[in-house]
C-alpha cells in the first residue's frame, strides 16, 4: 500500500512540527543554563559566608552548655510526648543539620570556582566579579575595564555562556 500525497504532506508537517519544538526546546535549555548560571554567581559571595557561618557556628554548639534555660523553647516537629534525649543528642542533632548545609554550599563553591577557573585567563574576566560579585555599576566598571558597554556585555555573555558549559555540559548547548 502507497502513501497518497495528502499522507506524505502530513507526515512531512509532522516532522517540521517535532524538529521546530526541537530547536525552542534547545534554546530554551541554553536559556535556563545561562540564568541559572548567573543566579549560582550572585549566589557565591553569600555562600562563602554561608560556610564561614556554618563552620563558626558547629564549633561553637561543640563547646556550647546546652543546659535547660527558661529563655530558650525548643520546639518538636513531632506530636505527643517528647522522647527523653540527652544533651549529647541534641548537641549532634544540631551539628548534624549544620554540617548538611556545610556541605551543599561548599560543593556549590567549589563547582562555580571551577567554571571560574576555567575562565580565568580571559582578557575581560574581571567583568565577573566586577558585576557578580562586588555589584559594581556598568559606568564604574566601563571606566576600570576602559571600553565601552558593547564591550562588557558582549564578554561577559561569552564568559558566562562558557562557564554555562562547565557547570551543566552539554545541556547548556
Amino acid at each position: 500500500m502507497a502513501l497518497s500525497e495528502k499522507d506524505l504532506q502530513q507526515i512531512l508537517q509532522a516532522i517540521e512540527n517535532v524538529g521546530r519544538k526541537m530547536v525552542t526546546a534547545g534554546k530554551q535549555s541554553t536559556k535556563t543554563a545561562y540564568q541559572a548560571t548567573e543566579r549560582r554567581l550572585r549566589a557565591y559571595p553569600a555562600l562563602k559566608a554561608n560556610i564561614k557561618r556554618y563552620e563558626a557556628d558547629i564549633e561553637d554548639i561543640a563547646h556550647e552548655d546546652m543546659g535547660k534555660s527558661a529563655d530558650i523553647v525548643m520546639f518538636q516537629s513531632h506530636s505527643g510526648k517528647t522522647p527523653k534525649r540527652d544533651l549529647e543528642e541534641l548537641r549532634q542533632e544540631k551539628i548534624y543539620g549544620l554540617t548538611e548545609k556545610l556541605h551543599r554550599d561548599s560543593k556549590e563553591v567549589q563547582e562555580i570556582e571551577v567554571a571560574l577557573d576555567y575562565v580565568k585567563e580571559q582578557e575581560y574576566y574581571r567583568i565577573i566579579p566586577m558585576i557578580y560579585f562586588d555589584g559594581m555599576s556598568q559606568k564604574d566598571i566601563e571606566k576600570e575595564m576602559h571600553c565601552d558597554r558593547t564591550t562588557i556585555w558582549r564578554n561577559r555573555k561569552a564568559l558566562v555562556g562558557k562557564m554555562s558549559i562547565v557547570l551543566y555540559g552539554a545541556d547548556a548547548l
